[in-house]
């Protein structure tokens, strides 16, 4: 596989990794009014759960394989866990009205973790032979 397919193969997870950061930088009162808390923690619990999702198909070879499946599926929760208490600090310090919260670092980890193990239970439902070609 060319060096250029396999960076090709991460352009969605860049670019979701952008979504998130702008989405979060948004000043507060900017954003949507919603007065439902529960739905803020969905969507935040959705948002990295499909940037799991998004990081974890330009490995899909590798996930196939069962034995390199649990490094991956850490490496990955672990990339999305900082990624979203780095997002959660930069609104609590650097980004105008915004704060920082607990809750939200822990839906942004919740979120990273259910993406990793939805996954082989998506890959069951996919054509995986023809994904191997693919890839």
């Amino acid at each position: 596989m060319t060096l250029w397919i396999r960076y090709k193969l991460f352009l969605p997870a860049i670019a979701w990794l952008v979504v998130i950061a702008v989405l979060s930088g948004f000043p507060g009162k900017q954003g949507p009014k919603i007065s439902a808390w529960q739905l803020d923690k969905f969507v935040h619990t959705f948002m990295y759960l499909i940037l799991s999702l998004s990081l974890c198909f330009p490995f899909i070879k590798q996930f196939i394989d069962k034995n390199n499946r649990l490094i991956l599926m850490l490496k990955i929760v672990f990339f999305g866990i900082m990624y979203g208490g780095f997002m959660e600090i930069l609104q609590e310090n650097i980004f105008i009205n915004r704060s920082g919260n607990w809750y939200d670092f822990f839906a942004n980890a919740l979120g990273t973790i259910v993406g990793v193990f939805i996954l082989p239970i998506i890959l069951n439902y996919l054509p995986i032979n023809r994904l191997k070609r693919i890839l």
